[in-house]
């Protein structure tokens, strides 16, 4: 309700008449200037910010100087001087303890009725809630001074947002009032007691006081400022977090490194052992009796295959023709050449692995190769003997190896002495030459036996 003043005079009239007789009361209770300096700092000792009535304390530990009587610092807390007790004293100071007087218990702290209050919901910011009112933000923390972060809002908790007259809400503590607020704040008196709609003068403790024109700008910064150290910590955490992994990371992958390097010894080790071990000796013997098993086993073999190779040129050569070819017989299928390796000769490895079935014919590359006999091309491409050419006339085969090109194709009838193809070195080959293989029956022959 709004306050009453005398008939007849205005409302700026009555508030300066009010607080001009309160001043003159409290200049002849004018604190020391130890005493303005540390007075303000004593509430901070024990009363919260949210200080309700029903939890005064009784009691109260102040702190001021040597000079200073106990009869002038009961005054000030509106107490007895025998409620006023110095505890000790050190290096011109004393430390007083004051027992604050009882209250009444069943008045409700004052409060601005511009000022609302607003239940918090979930996902509000102080921004949010600025901007919903159409308020700044400094405006609203300066109502709510208790706040210690721009961003941390729990659904259910409650903001004080001005619906009026915007200013530093903050509530009164024992050892102020509100006239020694305003003149800390350096607010307007008329504003102030117009903004509370009430005289400072019955303002008592635990009730708030607005103050009008007053921004807690340095508040704002000062939570931007935390706000900005918490986000660079929670930058800095995170840096250290991944630098730890990697650590981690590093350290494990070196173990496993290692313990990989005790396993490899320990294969080896146990390689060592079992290449001198008794079972691997009478298993390599048992390999060198195979392979000499399978080595006489290859040779009588061979043995065999060149017996009937010899009765078949016997044969062969008693059918040719003892001069110039003839249909039966075979020519030679270069004009230039030089015999390199013969018939079932092991003269290279390879030679000593792979049975040589023909007779190989030296010559410079691109040398041309000429059909040995008349019959049918049955293969123009690349085989088992690199680029090979295969003609076959009734149940004989001349096989002409590692060409660099042909010159007829699979299907064509050649005539004897005609061109074929030309030397090269494709396969598997260790030079330019012609590898020249005559098969009959499917079995390879000695061509030299059935050239003229």
């Amino acid at each position: 309700m709004p306050f009453p003043f005398p008939r007849g005079l205005t409302f700026r009239a009555a508030v300066t008449g009010a607080l001009l007789s309160a001043a003159m009361t409290a200049q002849a209770q004018q604190a020391t200037p130890l005493e303005q300096l540390l007075l303000p700092l004593q509430p901070n000792l024990q009363v919260p910010a949210d200080l309700t009535l029903d939890r005064v304390p009784r009691t109260l530990d102040i702190l001021t100087n040597g000079t200073t009587p106990a009869t002038a610092v009961a005054r000030r807390y509106g107490v007895p001087a025998s409620a006023v007790k110095v505890n000790a004293t050190r290096k011109g100071l004393r430390y007083v303890r004051v027992t604050l007087a009882d209250r009444d218990l069943t008045r409700r702290p004052q409060r601005p009725a511009t000022v609302e209050r607003y239940v918090v919901r979930p996902g509000d910011t102080m921004a949010r809630v600025a901007a919903r009112f159409g308020i700044t933000l400094v405006d609203l923390l300066s109502l709510n001074l208790n706040r210690n972060s721009l961003d941390d809002l729990n659904a259910g908790a409650v903001l004080n947002v001005p619906t009026g007259e915007t200013g530093l809400l903050v509530r009164i503590k024992p050892g102020q009032s509100a006239l020694s607020l305003i003149a800390g704040y350096g607010a307007d008196i008329v504003e102030t007691a117009r903004a509370n709609d009430a005289l400072p003068t019955e303002l008592q403790v635990g009730d708030l006081l607005l103050l009008p024109g007053i921004r807690a700008e340095s508040f704002v910064e000062t939570l931007a400022k935390k706000r900005e150290a918490e986000r660079q910590a929670a930058l800095a955490a995170e840096r250290q977090r991944r630098y730890d992994a990697y650590l981690a990371q590093k350290k494990q992958r070196a173990r496993e490194r290692l313990e990989a390097r005790y396993a490899a010894q320990e294969k080896y080790e146990e390689y060592l052992a079992w290449k001198s071990s008794p079972e691997r000796q009478a298993r390599v013997a048992a390999y060198e009796r195979q392979a000499q098993y399978e080595a006489a086993q290859a040779a009588s073999r061979a043995r065999q295959t060149q017996a009937r190779a010899a009765q078949t040129r016997q044969s062969a050569v008693a059918a040719a023709s003892s001069g110039a070819s003839s249909r039966s017989g075979l020519a030679w299928p270069m004009r230039s050449y030089r015999i390199t390796s013969r018939f079932a000769e092991r003269d290279i490895a390879f030679h000593q692995q792979v049975f040589h079935g023909g007779v190989d014919f030296a010559a410079p590359y691109g040398t041309p190769i000429y059909s040995a006999s008349a019959g049918t091309v049955t293969e123009s491409r690349y085989g088992a003997f690199g680029l090979n050419v295969y003609t076959t006339d009734g149940d004989s085969t001349i096989i002409y190896g590692h060409m660099s090109r042909t010159a007829v194709s699979a299907g064509q009838r050649v005539g004897q002495g005609q061109l074929l193809g030309y030397i090269g070195c494709t396969g598997v080959c260790t030079g330019p030459h012609l590898h020249f293989e005559v098969r009959i029956g499917g079995r390879p022959v000695d061509p030299l036996g059935l050239l003229p």
